[in-house]
């Protein structure tokens, strides 16, 4: 009885439970002044997922949970679907008044630009509620109670006259969530339907989706053709169409849109497939072979092996199912995503540990494969169950360096340390970071600014935000930083034919109605979103001494900009490998997510490019990522077996030796142009000279000669 009763305890502890929320208007009911619900109409537009509760002007708004504040902005709702957003310095009321004063408001009506905050709740979910003014100072990171003053009722949208507030809920993984259940109301709220795949697709299927998204490409990817020449786009879309001629499994078409994702085609670090792997293997339902291979250059070779087979660990591979070693490295190069432009070092550590991609990631079937060796051995690799085979050996544990700093980065957005008398490490592995984290870095950095070294760690750091990166990289700018060409750039400042086919824009938008024509140039051109060029020294914390940064192909956007910008300035020194994301631009800001009508894939595609730097010389090469000061190559003992930390060795030996910044590679071009200009002054100078001699031994002679040759 007990057992059962210790069961029933537990299942009833496994049920989640919520407790009620607290409704934001103070002083009324629960439900009371509701002016839209989940799925009704607004002036013809879909309300989804949010509430719009009435409320007299000025009314105070409360919290509804205890929860962090994770968001804070000034909003102009356009549409549902549709919004601009504003930082927030100071209190929503002066915020509005500096936004007021740069908007352009021929185009909003400021009576609608309100104040919004977010609140993460305990399990995850995070409340959304703007229609706000008031003189409350917050900052994201903040904790806050239930109950407590988070502003007062405004205007939250221009369908309604009346003052209100809009209320929303998303879950932990950011889907919009019921905002109605949790105050104790009945809901009218419907969550997303499940997406049904075809498994089949017919010719005429395949094809229309595939013709979208080519098209959609060219009309919305404003870096497009940097990365593919209009000869290899005609190739591709000649290849896939190929594959294209008859009914095509669902699995398979997948393949072909992903592979437009990729080296084959138009990969870029902020360019994704939203669908899910259809190839993933589930519930362990994994095939495995009893060698796992990698390549480093032109190698391939055994990186893991079973138990059993581990005299074979390191041995260089001619074939693998009769196709050569060099097809095999070529063929996978031809697989990687997510990277930018020229950028090599993605691929380099992928074809060293991503070993499924040897076999198209197709994992879920049994199979034998034969290896072929470099000395003429022969292996045949019968495939195991995952699970059911021997272990492999190395064993991939968190004691090698590299997976314990990874398992260390989910949990730590940032770390700092003391590695000796002299020297710091700062580790900062996201730059989505709050308001409050940043002051605690900044204060952290305050304390240490008698080291003479500081390593900045960012080689698992994928970016984040524009705020806190420029926060952070003014406590180390000596002086305001150097100004450079900076930029946006898209396609179209009308809508585009595309967004007929987005889940988050339809075709009566125009996003980048800013954006203007430049005479003699394709696009349409505003002010860079990752403005950098007027980031002064802070005026409490400054660090005067060396800065040493660690970066790898793991550091992207925020964190490739945040590099670049201290290079750029001479105030640091880059150790390790070629940043994830280019250095002249980044594709990113503002994304449309196109869902391809006959097999429901969804395709996440970036539409401003964002130009850092134009300047290009040896240190900067375009469409290459933030190339390091000091390389350190990858290794196989990097990635299998080394527990100490290669990359952060390597700086700690450069600082040992006095190795720190040369001669500024940003100035070497400027200095030769000067050189090369005083040299040719220096031989004008001499034709001259040698001209007036000339001059005068003529003039001379018809002085003394009396002869005249005019």
């Amino acid at each position: 009885m007990k057992g059962i009763l210790t069961i029933l305890a537990v299942l009833v502890l496994s049920i989640p439970t919520y407790a009620q929320l607290l409704w934001p208007i103070k002083g009324t009911d629960a439900g009371s002044n509701i002016i839209s619900r989940p799925q009704h109409y607004v002036d013809g537009e879909l309300n989804f997922a949010e509430l719009f509760i009435a409320a007299d002007e000025g009314t105070e708004i409360l919290s509804p949970s205890d929860g962090t504040i994770v968001s804070l902005g000034i909003n102009y709702l356009h549409s549902l679907i549709r919004a601009t957003s504003y930082s927030v310095e100071g209190t929503f009321d002066d915020a509005i008044l500096e936004v007021k004063a740069k908007a352009d408001l021929s185009k909003i009506n400021p009576k609608y630009m309100s104040g919004q905050v977010g609140i993460r709740l305990s399990d995850g979910r995070k409340i959304y509620i703007s229609g706000l003014r008031g003189n409350v100072h917050f900052k994201t990171g903040m904790k806050i109670k239930k109950g407590d003053l988070l502003g007062t009722a405004s205007y939250a949208y221009k369908a309604f006259d009346e003052p209100h507030i809009c209320l929303s809920v998303s879950t932990a993984k950011g889907t919009p969530d019921d905002p109605m259940t949790p105050f104790g109301l009945e809901t009218s709220f419907v969550a997303p339907g499940e997406i049904i795949t075809p498994e089949i697709l017919t010719p005429e299927q395949a094809q229309e989706d595939f013709n979208i998204l080519m098209d959609a490409y060219v009309e919305l990817f404003p870096s497009f053709y940097d990365i593919v020449t209009p000869d290899q786009f005609e190739e591709f879309k000649k290849t896939s169409l190929a594959k294209l001629q008859s009914d095509i499994r669902y699995k398979d078409f997948w393949n072909v849109i992903w592979s437009s994702t990729s080296t084959e085609l138009a990969h870029d670090s902020h360019l994704s497939l939203l669908t899910p792997n259809p190839w993933e293997p589930v519930d362990g339902d994994e095939y495995k072979g009893n060698l796992l291979l990698g390549a480093i250059g032109d190698s391939l070779f055994v990186t893991q092996a079973v138990e059993g087979a581990e005299h074979l660990l390191g041995k260089k591979v001619d074939s693998l199912d009769n196709e050569s070693a060099s097809d095999v490295i070529r063929r996978i190069k031809g697989m990687t995503t997510g990277y930018d432009a020229g950028v090599r070092s993605k691929i380099d550590r992928l074809n060293l540990v991503a070993w499924n991609r040897i076999y198209h990631n197709r994992l879920t079937e049994p199979r034998t494969t034969g290896v072929r060796f470099s000395d003429g051995t022969e292996y045949v690799d019968i495939w195991q169950k995952s699970g059911r085979g021997g272990k492999y050996i190395p064993a991939l544990s968190y004691e090698v360096d590299y997976y314990k700093r990874m398992l260390q980065s989910y949990s730590r957005n940032w770390d700092f340390k003391e590695l000796n008398d002299s020297t710091v490490l700062l580790t900062v592995n996201t730059f989505t970071l709050n308001d409050v984290e940043v002051d605690d870095i900044v204060s952290k950095i305050g304390e240490n600014v008698q080291k003479e070294n500081m390593i900045i760690d960012l080689r698992l750091n994928p970016g984040g935000h524009v705020s806190a990166m420029n926060r952070l990289l003014s406590v180390f700018i000596d002086t305001t930083s150097v100004a450079l060409n900076q930029y946006a750039m898209v396609n179209s400042n009308a809508s585009y034919e595309s967004f007929k086919y987005s889940l988050n824009y339809d075709q009566s938008i125009a996003p980048f109605e800013e954006f203007k024509q430049i005479e003699g140039k394709k696009g349409f051109y505003a002010d860079s979103e990752y403005p950098v060029n007027d980031i002064a020294p802070d005026s409490l914390v400054h660090y005067p001494g060396k800065v040493y940064i660690l970066t790898s192909d793991q550091s992207c956007s925020a964190a490739t900009v945040f590099a670049s910008v201290l290079v750029r300035n001479h105030r640091a020194v880059t150790v390790g490998r070629e940043t994830g994301t280019a250095y002249h631009y980044v594709t990113a800001m503002k994304f449309a997510d196109i869902q391809l009508p006959n097999s429901k894939i969804q395709v996440h595609i970036p539409l401003v490019k964002e130009v850092f730097d134009d300047v290009v010389n040896e240190r900067v090469p375009y469409g290459r990522g933030l190339l390091p000061d000091y390389e350190v190559p990858v290794t196989y003992e990097e990635f299998f077996t080394a527990k100490n930390d290669i990359i952060l060795e390597k700086a700690l030996s450069l600082i040992a030796e006095g190795k720190y910044l040369g001669e500024d590679p940003f100035e070497v071009k400027e200095i030769e142009n000067v050189t090369s200009s005083t040299a040719d002054k220096e031989i004008y100078l001499w034709i001259c000279a040698i001209l007036f001699a000339i001059a005068a031994i003529v003039c001379i002679d018809l002085v003394v000669f009396g002869k005249r040759r005019f």
